[in-house]
């Protein structure tokens, strides 16, 4: 109980950060830098493919170097622009909202690593680690307090009528990251329980995860380091061009 309580604090606190809402706002015309030396790509032909690429880039002497490449699924019904760390426009492009089956697209942080393994066997991972045990869920009701939130249902406030158990009968969770969407001041209805997991296969998309196999995933999390304040890139191609001089984001050749 105690152990399931500690686990649930410091996954609370680390993903209640400060995000910006992605309704609305325009894309910014001054020329920044993103504040991160590692920054994962996914691109898709449009809105509507379940099909996409990752690309993993890591900063050296100011330029984005590739570091590997794989393929990825996305939701089943395409992308739809999610709430990340920078303010997009929402003018003519799909939105995300709850049970939609799209995968957020945007900017995001990406948050604690989660696995079936026990903590003592994942030391190599550089980000926080949570267990995903048979109590631990991740709440999609969008009336509760805990709505997008990892708890225990042996700790936390039962006030939520819908929820995924994080220890499953298959491998989907067996490794993954968490994916800042829709977090810090956190929207009911906007999306929850993003994260980039285990695929069923190349051609089935998720409910709105970004999915890849086991083996990619033990790449990403071996690579991936906290310290390097690493986010998520996702959006078709033709937008991520759009951003692509704005935010200093480096060049790739997608197929």
């Amino acid at each position: 109980m105690k152990k399931a309580l500690f686990y649930f604090l410091v996954f609370e606190i680390f993903i209640q950060v400060t995000a910006l809402s992605a309704r609305g706002q325009a894309i910014p015309t001054n020329r920044q830098n993103l504040p991160s030396k590692q920054i994962m790509v996914v691109l898709t032909d449009n809105w509507d493919d379940l099909h996409g690429r990752l690309y993993a880039f890591k900063k050296q002497n100011s330029k984005w170097v590739l570091q590997f490449s794989n393929a990825v699924v996305v939701g089943s019904k395409g992308l739809g622009l999610g709430d990340g760390v920078i303010p997009l426009t929402s003018n003519g492009v799909p939105i995300k909202h709850e049970g939609d089956k799209k995968s957020p697209a945007g900017i995001f942080g990406i948050g604690t690593a989660f696995g079936y393994a026990r903590a003592r066997d994942t030391r190599w991972i550089k980000n926080p680690y949570i267990r995903a045990f048979d109590t631990l869920i991740c709440v999609d009701d969008i009336h509760s307090t805990a709505y997008n939130i990892l708890i225990s249902k042996d700790t936390g406030k039962n006030d939520y009528h819908s929820f995924e158990y994080m220890h499953r009968k298959d491998n989907y969770y067996k490794w993954g990251l968490f994916i800042n969407h829709n977090s810090g001041t956190v929207v009911p209805g906007d999306g929850s329980c993003i994260f980039l997991h285990i695929w069923e296969n190349a051609d089935s998309g998720t409910v709105g995860c970004t999915a890849m196999t086991e083996k990619n995933v033990l790449r990403i999390l071996h690579w991936i380091n906290a310290k390097n304040k690493p986010l998520l890139v996702q959006l078709p191609v033709d937008e991520y061009r759009k951003l692509q001089t704005g935010f200093n984001l480096p060049d790739i050749k997608y197929h």
